[in-house]
């Protein structure tokens, strides 16, 4: 017994770390007692000394016979495991992982869910399960010798019903040990009335308990272990456990080894306070007061340093208290010691009150004050050097932004972090500039300085003019810090500012105080809501930082459900710190879900909330101040225009920004660029809440009416500039806004103009400028469809409609698809089949914006079916040559044809005899892709013909932009290059950004094939860099099929080959089985021996495609192929095949390379005269520009 309790000893010391010494230390007892129990020298196993080494090292008592094959697992520190006795490793780092978190739960189930969350932070990979299975096996064969006969299968690690599960008691278990000794020993520790003896043990297990801990729980393990919420409670229990402790030892007198305690754990807890309170006490009841001085020096700089705060109550507390002597002496403290330390805090003690002769009147500095790093830099450059005062227009700063925004907060803070450099004082008056109570007046302020300075009551002087030379009289010579809180204006200002260039002015205010910067030279900083981060550290110091990282989403979502402002987070906060059972998620439900403004509200304290504060601002303002920004309200999007302002509120432009700046002077809009007006969440739900409380309903819809008709005539001037030959939407049976005159707005009672001035549309010139301003409005203006279609107001349906042929160009701007949505809800309640059919047109579109084509087809598939049931013979057409569309996309080239021919025919009887711009178009294209090149050229040059009035600039670029891919392909170069480059100077003159990837991408292969391989190379690394930027996967996959080629030509088949790859993945997963064969043959033709059969399996998938050019230039390929491999005959077979498909459609340059092939083949079998071949498609190279082995 006695040997193998010393070899227990020795290596659980190992394990820990602990040299011999260190472990007597910490056990009190002899190195030469350590030393004899590790000999085997131990002469009883339940001595003292022994049973305090088992204390120290986690153990109730010594190892008995058997305990050899027992298992030990601690977590409070770095991980340790000892199996049969002996240290183990626990493995590689994932199957620690596990052990470790099996160890944060002794005995207690772990879910698989969660094992696999904290093992892979949350992003598992698809075989997390299997490889949880296979760490679980091996920590098991690593566990077997601590496993005993009647354990049940699985040993010690058993598998549940939910997840798995250590069989750790407290004797196996740091952490086990530790929550069984915290919780017995807590309550008797908080128990004042409790038994001597009873406290005594208490203090005896806390000590016990306290010994576990080597480190921060899992220390040196990954950040998901060491925060994971068990760790963190087992942090918090030991805080607790350890004040507690000290609190006890502290009223006993016996600090000594509270003092060593707090020590530790104040170096894993830096920055907490009642750590470091207690810490002081118990140091200065020790006799080192000096020591705990000096602690609370340097704990305030810390604070000040990397927190921005001034120590708390309970720490400035416990400094007052060494001061005063106030503190309780260690029972083994010598009075010698004593009367040293008295001395010594007697010496820093402040010496007795002095009669005042400085003012400081600052108010209680904010607890955790946050951020403003950069606020704070620009006050301090306002600072004198040294010896100076701050002369000039540095005098005077103002602080201005929106109420609740913590301008009072950072001036104060600001006034404390620098009041040392005021010698003579520190006055400070809020003037309630918005206030209920009202404004104090300059006279008074006045009255309040003076006698802040000295000056008798009876000496104040009883006229405001005569006080303020007093106060600028006395204020010459100092050295003042003067803070103006709250003020209204720079007339309330003006009279308190000092004279003399010593002091130094800082003002706060909801005024922008634009007459102080320019008369009194005053600096003005702009005080906004914090950012996302500067937010979570302010919650994170009013929750604690356990909460707040225990749900860090929920944390997000509550400072944006509060709009970052200041005065809402911190409302929030003191409203989740008093119900602590209440989660964050809970709160942000409460906050998106309900009444946000009465949320955000303190009980029993009306002055702190957010709707008092904005309040004040609201009724500073005159009556059409007011009324303005009640309908700003009902102008949906995330800003708002001048124009559009003015028409909601029925006002002409010139009158609603007046009213606006008034608006943006008090902070209750944000004029972010010229014309252009933003608000605060919170401020906008204050106006839509005065909204309903001051106007009628009738006002309201008519303000509305008034907004949604100026939408519509502005977007339908833009529409009608963009996309002239758009169909025309026909009159629906719902009225909709009429555009008239409508009655006074009302509200107010006082409340400004009527709605007699019409807003016109905006100055829109030309298709740039409605480019311009629809990229401007389209957030605003999918906000209004949403907000329309939600009052099945016709306006949904119809603004939707005008901005579907922008969606085209701008694909991923907003969200097309709930727009569509919405307004097909609406339609549909209105029983509207001519709108539905717009709809559902908007919603195919918005699919083949995602990439989509299958599912666009059956809302364009509805489009035809209730534009032909409403008899809209364009909207008819229109969705014909959508269906046509989309087959093209997806590779049903004669499908598509034949809707465009119907389309035709529907054209030709609205009076279009040579049919729509648009349906010649999309026919050019599809008959191209066909193979049918002489019949794509025809319908393009009619599509080009086309009268401008029918036709858009986007058709027009890509008419242009077509032909010359088409004449391309017919051989004709110089004109192919003449149309692509009429199409590119029409791209950057119109500002119709959404065509030039289209364009280039053609432009390459024209530059590609004349040999300016550098311009190629350009052009199709641009045009793929704007498709990705686009999104659409067919366009991304064809540009890259065009980048591969030009990388071949320059000899760079290795990133050739990766852009092949990158498009055939793309094509795959879109299944577009014309770019799949076009990929194929691209990397088929990166080596210097093309695979046949990949080649081979690239002309199957292209003759399942009506892609006829695609399925001769495989034939050509497959004929090269073979030829390479010595299989003439077969070579030239394949050649003949391709000569007749080339023939057939007419494109040149495959016409000639197919040529080229089959003389090479035919030279080789001798079957043949080669020559007439090769002069062939020498001719036609030549006319090209191209020599054969460019072709």
């Amino acid at each position: 017994m006695p040997e193998q309790l010393g070899a227990w000893l020795r290596g659980r010391r190992a394990q820990l770390g602990l040299s011999q010494p260190q472990l007597a230390e910490l056990a009190g007892v002899s190195t030469r007692t350590i030393r004899e129990i590790e000999r085997g020298r131990a002469r009883s196993p339940r001595s003292p000394s022994v049973l305090r080494l088992m204390e120290v090292l986690g153990q109730d008592s010594a190892p008995e016979p058997g305990d050899e094959r027992r298992l030990r697992l601690d977590v409070l520190g770095p991980l340790l495991l000892q199996v049969a006795g002996r240290p183990a490793e626990p493995g590689a780092v994932k199957q620690s992982a596990l052990l470790a978190l099996l160890g944060l739960h002794p005995g207690t189930a772990v879910s698989q869910d969660e094992i696999v969350d904290t093992l892979w932070d949350g992003r598992p990979p698809a075989s997390s399960s299997n490889m949880v299975h296979t760490y679980v096996a091996r920590l098991r064969r690593l566990l077997t010798p601590a496993t005993h006969p009647e354990d049940p299968p699985g040993g010690v690690l058993r598998r549940t019903r939910t997840g798995y599960v250590l069989d750790l008691d407290e004797q196996d278990s740091d952490a086990a040990r530790f929550t069984v000794l915290a919780s017995r020993a807590l309550p008797c520790l908080a128990d004042d009335g409790g038994e001597p003896a009873d406290r005594a043990e208490a203090y005896a297990r806390a000590e016990a308990a306290l010994r576990l801990w080597r480190g921060p729980v899992l220390q040196g393990m990954a950040p998901g272990l060491r925060e994971h919420p068990s760790a963190v409670g087992l942090t918090r229990l030991r805080l607790s456990l350890v004040q507690a402790y000290a609190d006890s030892a502290l009223a006993a007198g016996t600090t000594e080894n509270a003092v060593h305690e707090l020590r530790r754990t104040a170096d894993l807890e830096p920055l907490h306070e009642g750590v470091h309170a207690r810490l002081l006490l118990a140091l200065a009841a020790s006799g080192e007061q000096a020591a705990a001085l000096s602690l609370y020096t340097a704990l305030r700089d810390r604070l000040d340093d990397q927190l921005g705060v001034r120590p708390g109550p309970e720490l400035t507390d416990a400094h007052l208290r060494i001061l005063r002597m106030d503190v309780p002496r260690a029972a083994t403290s010598r009075p010698q010691v004593q009367a040293q330390a008295q001395a010594q805090a007697q010496a820093q003690a402040p010496a007795p009150a002095a009669p005042p002769i400085a003012p400081a009147l600052l108010p209680y500095d904010a607890a955790f004050f946050t951020g403003r790093d950069d606020h704070l830099a620009r006050l301090d450059a306002l600072l004198p050097a040294s010896g100076e005062g701050p002369g000039g227009g540095s005098g005077v700063c103002a602080l201005t932004g929106a109420g609740g925004a913590g301008k009072t907060a950072l001036a104060v803070h600001w006034a404390h972090r620098v009041r040392d450099r005021f010698p003579d004082g520190q006055l400070f008056v809020d003037l309630r500039g918005h206030s209920p109570e009202g404004p104090v007046r300059p006279v008074e302020a006045l009255t309040r300085f003076l006698l802040a300075l000295g000056v008798a009551a009876e000496a104040i002087p009883g006229t405001p003019e005569t006080a303020a030379d007093l106060y600028r009289t006395l204020a010459a010579e100092r050295r003042m810090l003067v803070v103006l809180d709250n003020a209204a204006d720079a007339e309330q200002v003006r009279p308190l500012l000092p004279g003399g260039p010593g002091c130094l002015v800082l003002v706060t205010s909801r005024d922008r105080l634009a007459g102080l910067a320019a008369r009194d030279g005053a600096r003005r900083i702009g005080v906004d809501v914090l950012s996302p981060a500067e937010s979570r550290l302010l919650l994170h110091r009013t929750l604690g930082a356990a909460r707040v990282d225990a749900d860090p989403w929920a944390a997000a979502e509550l400072a944006h459900a509060c709009g970052h402002l200041p005065l809402a987070l911190r409302i929030a906060a003191a409203n989740l710190d008093h119900t602590p059972w209440r989660t964050l998620e809970e709160q942000v439900a409460e906050l998106r879900d309900g009444d946000r403004l009465t949320a955000l509200s303190v009980t029993g304290d009306e002055t702190t909330a957010v709707r008092g504060a904005f309040d004040l601002s609201y009724h500073a303002l005159d009556a059409p101040v007011r009324r303005m920004f009640r309908l700003l309200a009902l102008v949906p999007g995330p800003e708002t225009g001048l124009d559009a302002a003015a028409a909601v509120a029925g006002l002409a432009p010139a009158e609603a920004a007046a009213l606006l700046e008034r608006l943006t002077a008090a902070h209750l809009l944000r004029e972010h660029r010229a014309g252009r007006y933003r608000r605060h969440d919170l401020v906008a739900l204050y106006a839509a809440e005065r909204l309903r409380l001051e106007e009628t309903a009738e006002d309201r819809h008519a303000a509305s009416d008034a907004l949604y008709t100026w939408l519509l005539n502005a977007t339908g001037h833009c529409a009608q500039l963009l996309y002239p030959g758009q169909a025309p939407l026909p009159p629906t049976g719902t009225s909709g806004p009429d555009g008239g005159t409508h009655g006074d707005g009302g509200g107010d009672g006082d409340g400004g103009a009527g709605r007699g001035n019409a807003v016109p549309p905006p100055r829109i010139p030309d298709a740039a400028a409605a480019i311009r301003w629809l990229d401007d409005e389209l957030p605003n203006l999918a906000a209004a469809v949403q907000q329309a279609a939600a009052e099945c107001h016709p306006a949904s349906w119809r603004l939707a409609y005008t901005l579907v042929g922008h969606s085209w160009t701008r694909k991923i701007a907003v969200d097309w698809a709930a727009l569509g949505r919405a307004a097909l809800d609406a339609a549909r309640a209105a029983d509207e089949p001519v709108a539905q059919a717009a709809m559902h047109n908007l919603l195919g579109a918005a699919n083949l914006h995602q990439s989509l084509p299958y599912a666009a087809i059956p809302h364009f598939e509805q489009t035809l079916a209730l534009a032909e049931a409403g008899g809209w013979l364009e909207g008819t057409a229109v969705a014909l040559t959508n269906l046509a569309s989309v087959n093209w996309l997806v590779g049903r080239l004669t499908r598509g044809a034949e809707y465009l021919e119907r389309a035709t025919e529907i054209d030709r009887r609205n009076g279009m005899p040579d049919g729509h711009p648009v349906v010649l178009l999309t026919l050019g294209i599809t008959l191209r892709d066909l193979g049918r090149l002489t019949e794509s050229l025809d319908r393009l040059r009619r599509a080009e013909r086309a009268p401008r009035n029918l036709d858009s600039q986007h058709n027009r670029i890509l008419t242009h932009a077509n032909l010359g891919r088409t004449l391309y392909l017919l051989g004709d170069p110089a004109r192919a290059a003449h149309h692509l480059t009429t199409a590119l100077t029409m791209v950057r003159e119109s500002g119709e950004q959404g065509s030039e990837a289209y364009v280039l991408r053609f432009q390459s292969s024209v530059h590609r094939d004349a040999g300016d391989l550098t311009t190629a190379l350009d052009m199709a690394t641009t045009a793929t860099r704007l498709f990705d930027q686009d999104g659409e996967e067919h366009y991304r996959a064809d540009a890259r099929i065009a980048l591969g080629s030009v990388l071949l030509a320059l000899g760079r088949p290795g990133e050739a080959d990766v852009v092949y790859r990158e498009a055939l993945k793309l094509a795959e997963e879109r299944g577009a089985d014309e770019l799949r064969a076009r990929a194929l043959l691209g990397l088929a033709a990166v080596t210097n021996h093309p695979d046949r059969e990949q080649i081979s399996r690239a002309l199957d998938i292209a003759r399942g495609t009506d892609h006829l050019m695609v399925q001769g230039e495989a034939l050509t390929a497959l004929a090269r192929a073979e030829l390479l491999h010595g299989e003439a005959a077969t070579a030239a077979a394949r050649a003949h095949e391709a000569l007749a498909v080339h023939r057939g459609t007419g494109w040149r340059r495959a016409l000639a390379e197919s040529l080229d092939i089959l003389g090479r083949a035919v030279a080789a079998t001798g079957e043949e005269d080669p020559a007439l071949y090769r002069k062939e498609a020498q001719d036609i190279f030549r006319a090209l520009g191209m020599t054969s082995h460019q072709g």
